[in-house]
């Protein structure tokens, strides 16, 4: 027989008697006369016998059900019949219904009446309702107060946790009336003040008695010989006044204080006029010179075209089409033959022009105009007499004003064997500033024994009486302010001028200080180590500091250091053969012609410098002299 199909068989032993021996008991299972049955019944039917009963007859399972059944619960003997209710912490006396007794709480009212003549008991953890009360019955709760005796007995029991409250209470309403009084007098002095603006009669009584006693006893001590300042005292900040009241002690204190300013005027515009006249209009080239261009370019083996002209009144560039088989590796080649087909001294090319595919050529103008410094200065930014150190030197070749910043410049050099125009440049740089900036702001010092700088002596501007390259204490006190700037910027944790002038006030701001040295060339030839060490010195960490050098070489010849010549940021170089500063410099026209390179860009800018007459200059210095720091 298979396993899975084979009955399963209990107690074969008693198979054929009736009687059986129960091992295993179901007290769960009840007959079919009461009524209720199990779904699951545990019914095995054995083989031959179909209809047989459960493994345990009905009366044992019976007698089985009374065995187990449970005792009843006897009441005992010491439960208390009457006990006495016992007062909640949080709800009192007051009994909370069970869920069972709701119904019938509403039958029986009675049992909720209070008793006559109770007081409420206030709670222990929610207190009593804040209220808010009137300033009538503010001054009864006082009275209240002030009338209560705790030793009348008449009054029965007090509890001290209400009287706790209701000080509390009468407390919080004594800071509301306060409050209340406090907003109504602010009012009244703000209505006071919008009909007397000048503040007149704004002050309560109390305040004006108290500063006329203040006059009185001022008055006793001046006449006694003592010592009173003019600014108001001020007492010191407390470690327990609030930000609001530190604030507050400020804001009187700078008002008290009266502001200081620039005490001199500027030097106007009108004083620099004079040379307009002899600036004439800038027109096109004839048309010649447009024929003599192009036939040499079409004689170098080049076909061109003028597309354009523009000129400073100096130096002209002619803006020439190719073709565009044209390639840029034959500039070179171009420019040697282009030099033996035109008459101009000079010629420079730009390949290609920036934002075009065409060439610029520069030669010099036929026709040649000086370059007015007061329209330089009129035309630019500098009119609006702004806080920046700018200054104006000319125009560039496409007639644009060359502007430029003194903090952003750092260090400048002038190399070249031109010294009326190196000395006509540097008048310009600070003539600009001056025009614009304060002895306070602004100072400068001039390192050179040359004659040409008489015209400084003084200015209010000036750091330092002018002495001598050569001098050995020449540049002493320029050390000296540089080693306090750089303390100083140290402890106020700024890296620069700008940052330091922020963050103090008008009398302790640093100014910018330019340094003119007239020449390295000198410097370098004979022997003074001190004057080199601090030029040095300034080179490395003066540009942040506020100090700038405007330094001039005038003699090629004489070499300068490669290490040296990295630290000047700003190179301005005129005709020079070898083109050590700049390159492209062998291809300028000797005198008013520059070309700058400054740290901004990478490509050098051809500038002609503009004039500043003597007279102009004068009216100038005068103006300053007279005006002073």
């Amino acid at each position: 027989m298979d396993r899975t199909r084979r009955r399963r068989h209990f107690n074969n032993k008693n198979d054929g008697s009736g009687e059986r021996n129960e091992r295993f008991r179901f007290p769960l299972d009840v007959e079919e006369e009461t009524g209720s049955h199990m779904e699951d019944s545990y019914n095995f039917e054995q083989p031959g016998n179909e209809q047989e009963d459960s493994f345990i007859r009905g009366e044992q399972r019976k007698r089985l059900f009374e065995d187990t059944a449970k005792p009843e619960k006897q009441e005992s003997s010491y439960t208390i019949s009457k006990a006495r209710e016992i007062p909640s912490a949080v709800h009192g006396t007051k009994k909370q219904p069970k869920p069972d007794e709701e119904e019938t709480a509403v039958e029986k009212p009675h049992k909720d009446k209070q008793l006559p003549g109770a007081r409420e008991v206030p709670s222990a953890v929610y207190g009593t309702s804040k209220q808010k009360y009137s300033d009538d019955e503010i001054l009864k709760l006082e009275s209240q107060v002030e009338n209560y005796n705790s030793n009348d007995a008449s009054d029965g029991y007090k509890s001290p946790i209400v009287e706790k409250l209701k000080e509390e209470r009468i407390r919080r309403a004594e800071k509301e009336h306060k409050r209340l009084q406090a907003v109504k007098a602010r009012k009244e002095r703000e209505q006071a003040r919008y009909k007397d603006p000048y503040s007149i009669n704004t002050k309560p009584s109390h305040e004006k008695q108290q500063s006329v006693e203040n006059i009185e006893r001022k008055t006793v001590e001046e006449d006694s010989g003592s010592k009173q300042s003019a600014a108001p005292s001020i007492s010191p900040f407390n470690v327990v006044m609030t930000p609001y009241d530190k604030k507050k002690e400020m804001t009187a204190s700078r008002r008290a204080t009266k502001r200081s300013g620039p005490k001199s005027s500027m030097p106007s515009i009108h004083m620099l006029e004079g040379d307009e006249e002899s600036e004439q209009p800038i027109s096109w080239p004839a048309a010649a010179e447009q024929q003599e261009m192009t036939a040499a370019f079409k004689a170098a083996g080049v076909p061109a075209e003028v597309v354009d002209y523009q000129t400073n009144g100096i130096i002209g560039i002619y803006e020439m089409a190719l073709e565009r088989n044209f390639r840029l590796n034959n500039i070179e080649k171009l420019k040697a033959d282009l030099k033996r087909y035109l008459s101009f001294e000079s010629i420079r090319i730009i390949a290609p022009i920036t934002g075009t595919s065409n060439i610029g050529v520069e030669v010099p103008a036929t026709s040649q105009n000086s370059i007015s410094f007061s329209t330089v200065f009129s035309s630019s930014s500098l009119k609006m007499r702004k806080n920046d150190y700018k200054f104006v030197i000319g125009k560039t070749v496409d007639d644009k004003i060359f502007s430029y910043d003194l903090q952003k410049t750092g260090h400048i050099l002038f190399y070249g064997d031109n010294e009326v125009d190196s000395a006509g440049a540097i008048d310009n740089i600070l003539t600009s500033i001056m025009m614009n900036h304060n002895p306070k702001e602004f100072k400068m010092m001039i390192a050179s024994g040359k004659h040409q700088y008489d015209d400084y002596q003084g200015l209010p501007h000036l750091f330092s009486e002018p002495k001598s390259i050569m001098d050995p204490d020449v540049l002493s006190n320029l050390l000296k302010e540089l080693n306090d700037r750089d303390n100083q910027f140290r402890r106020a944790h700024v890296r620069n001028i700008t940052s330091y002038n922020q963050r103090v006030n008008y009398e302790s701001k640093k100014s910018v200080i330019a340094v003119i040295v007239d020449d390295l060339s000198t410097l370098f030839e004979n022997n003074n180590p001190d004057a080199v060490r601090t030029i040095i010195q300034i080179l490395r960490k003066g540009k942040p500091l506020g100090i700038h050098l405007i330094m001039k070489h005038t003699r090629p010849e004489v070499g300068i250091r490669s290490d040296l010549l990295q630290m000047m940021q700003t190179r301005i170089s005129y005709k020079d053969e070898n083109s050590k500063v700049i390159e492209g410099s062998d291809q300028l026209s000797r005198g008013n012609d520059m070309l700058i390179q400054i740290p901004t860009s990478n490509k050098p800018l051809r500038v002609n410098g503009a004039v500043l007459p003597d007279d102009s200059k004068q009216r100038v210095f005068s103006h300053l002299k007279q005006v002073g720091g």
